[in-house]
């Protein structure tokens, strides 16, 4: 057995995507690593500066995909290009959006479990963040 000593994870880490719409109304999707449950019914998410905080800015509102074995090419993309930089990143990846029945935020279809959330709070911002 290997020791990792005090770290802020747990292992395995689920790799979150992260969907929210821009103004305009486009899908946008982040990979997020540092994430999991909060308490029953309610997720903690740690993000910084990205187009999705940004959207998230606008609305409170996203969806929670969990990366699979089929889907980890796209969904490292997501986590390593921005759609500040790519405008055609979402065709990129070959996802179908649709919009979630609960929540004003993209559901991918290519996922098989999706989470429909809205932000509850905010906890220790940085000031690059919102």
């Amino acid at each position: 057995m290997k020791s990792f000593g005090v770290k802020p994870w747990m292992l395995p880490q689920p790799v979150l995507i992260i969907g929210t719409y821009s103004e305009d109304g486009t899908p946008n999707a982040m990979n997020a690593a540092w994430g999991g449950q909060w308490d029953r019914g309610e997720i903690m998410i740690s993000m910084g500066a990205h187009a999705t905080t940004e959207n998230l800015a606008h609305s409170a509102d996203f969806t929670v995909a969990f990366a699979t074995k089929d889907t980890m090419v796209a969904s490292d993309f997501v986590g390593i290009v921005s759609a500040k930089n790519d405008p055609d990143k979402m065709k990129k990846t070959g996802w179908t959006a649709v919009k979630s029945e609960n929540v004003n935020a993209p559901v991918f279809t290519d996922f098989p479990m999706t989470l429909e959330c809205r932000i509850k709070h905010k906890i220790d911002e940085s000031e690059e963040g919102l």
